[in-house]
């Protein structure tokens, strides 16, 4: 398999959950910041143009959610979907689903507002209001996590994501410390070896995804 992701991109997702299963595949860089992405070779992989998309061999799997369930019904490992409990199955998909259509859509109102709108006299309007929106879920956030995994009694893709948006939230200039909850699931993430070869491998330094001094 073939994983391509754009470090510290949503995509590290399914690049823990790859690790953690100990599959074979092949991580390929596609930086988002040079706009590789965009290109003629990535757009043949992915017409839309995101990340990130997994070469199965016989298909090619866009879309987070589709991708990391692809992962857990080839390995049934940790960091991907539980499938083996019902309840913590849907537990995982309705936070992936959230994070997805919720959350991480009021990170790029801050960080690419054109996508919203051609009319930059609003950019700075709709980057506003992704902030507020992004305040009000990282409280939410911080009142879902308890003492163990987010999704119920093990690992999950969920777990992983929250890692992402936490890197996300200090790179925005959120108050962190102000989540202690999310602070202490982060380092339990950070725990995991799979993790840190993974943030090793896309060259990101692993106190990115902790509270700062």
């Amino acid at each position: 398999m073939i994983l391509y992701y754009s470090s510290g991109a949503c995509s590290i997702v399914p690049h823990i959950a790859l690790e953690e299963a100990d599959s074979e595949f092949e991580a390929r860089r596609v930086p988002i910041v040079d706009g590789a992405n965009q290109t003629p070779e990535y757009l043949a992989i992915n017409p839309n143009g995101r990340l990130p998309a997994l070469d199965t061999g016989t298909t090619v799997v866009t879309e987070n959610i589709a991708v990391l369930t692809y992962i857990a019904l080839t390995s049934r490992a940790a960091g991907s979907v539980p499938l083996d409990d019902r309840e913590a199955s849907a537990r995982c998909m309705q936070l992936l689903s959230w994070f997805a259509s919720s959350v991480h859509i009021a990170f790029a109102q801050v960080w690419r507002p054109e996508r919203f709108t051609d009319d930059s006299s609003v950019h700075s309007v709709i980057q506003d209001g992704g902030k507020e929106l992004l305040e009000g879920y990282f409280k939410e956030i911080e009142g879902l996590v308890g003492d163990g995994w987010v999704a119920g009694g093990s690992f999950t893709a969920a777990d992983s994501y929250l890692l992402c948006f936490f890197r996300w939230g200090r790179r925005i200039g959120m108050e962190m410390h102000a989540f202690p909850k999310w602070a202490a699931l982060s380092e339990r993430v950070l725990g995991r070896p799979a993790v840190q070869r993974v943030i090793v491998r896309e060259g990101l330094d692993i106190e990115q995804f902790r509270l700062s001094d």
